[in-house]
């Protein structure tokens, strides 16, 4: 973690600041005891939370926003979680599979710091949510992905880094 947090246009602090938020989030949500918490993927990027996957009905799917909203250090919350009660094993195998595969696009295009971003596939359907060092890494990074045509749907929420005065 150390050696990616330091390449990161976050930095170190803020990367190690998103990483404790989201194993407090993780935390926070294990102690619901609902019976598919497993299905669902916390992201963060400074103090930004994405979350992908799956919950069996809308009542758990807010107690699982509420309570995220309850951890302290959370400044915003997207969420994309969607209502399904039988995901199959193969369905949750090839998003991760095509995840895995994406990151790999990912790390060897130039232009692109992919340690700058969080890759998460439900459904077919490609989230990221980061950082990019400029207005021209994150469009470089969007028209990369917006190419692609294995991907039915993407779901960007990238920021710029702020240029300190």
């Amino acid at each position: 973690m150390a050696a990616n947090a330091g390449i990161s246009s976050k930095g170190f602090s803020a990367s190690v600041d998103d990483s404790f938020l989201k194993a407090k989030i993780i935390g926070k949500l294990s102690s619901l005891k609902l019976s598919n918490i497993s299905d669902i993927t916390v992201s963060t990027s400074l103090g930004e939370v994405l979350l992908t996957g799956y919950s069996s009905n809308q009542v758990n799917r807010l107690k699982i926003i509420e309570s995220v909203w309850e951890v302290d250090g959370v400044k915003k919350v997207y969420n994309e979680i969607k209502i399904s009660s039988n995901v199959s094993f193969s369905e949750r195998t090839e998003d991760a599979l095509f995840e895995s595969r994406l990151m790999t696009r990912l790390l060897f295009k130039s232009g692109i710091n992919s340690n700058n971003y969080s890759v998460d596939v439900v459904g077919g359907t490609v989230y990221v949510i980061g950082l990019a060092e400029n207005l021209d890494e994150k469009t470089t990074f969007e028209k990369f992905l917006s190419e692609m045509k294995d991907i039915p749907k993407l779901v960007t929420i990238i920021n710029i880094k702020r240029v300190k005065d």
